[in-house]
């Protein structure tokens, strides 16, 4: 399995319009692991480039480069902690604006595309549908668990 690097992709720094929100999950050493090989898109429907680089996780949209999140981590003796993010608030690349969907999504890709496990996604859209769409449109292929490192 290939481990991303920043120069794998076309990428946006993080702009200077945005915000800071906190988190409070905890990984394991080999979940850890997984989590900094991040992820390179090989196709069209694979929707996110992610990249470990000094202590933070690097979020950028495959199609246009806008990073979106950055996450930063500590580690202690038995563990890692993400504690918090820098969220892209530039309305012209990112029009999302509520912090704890925010928080709810950076846990969400996590879980999808990086440790491949289960996550309910942070969507209240009123029909199924719709719930998929936006699924689609946050993970593309992984929401039926075919990723990048299979092919």
């Amino acid at each position: 399995m290939k481990t991303a690097k920043p120069a794998d992709w076309k990428t946006e720094a993080l702009p200077q319009k945005r915000t800071t929100v906190r988190l409070d999950r905890s990984f394991s050493p080999e979940e850890m692991d997984r989590i900094r090989r991040g992820l390179v898109p090989k196709q069209m429907e694979d929707k996110w480039f992610i990249y470990w680089k000094d202590d933070h996780l690097f979020f950028h949209r495959s199609w246009t480069g806008f990073c979106f999140f950055v996450v930063r981590f500590v580690a202690d003796a038995e563990s890692f902690h993400m504690v918090g993010a820098d969220v892209n608030r530039e309305t012209v690349q990112y029009t999302q604006t509520d912090d704890s969907e925010d928080i709810q999504m950076i846990s969400f890709l996590v879980d999808v595309l990086l440790l491949r496990c289960q996550s309910a996604p942070p969507i209240g859209e009123p029909s199924a549908k719709q719930r998929a769409l936006k699924t689609w449109s946050q993970v593309g292929r992984a929401m039926f668990d075919q990723h990048p490192d299979d092919e």
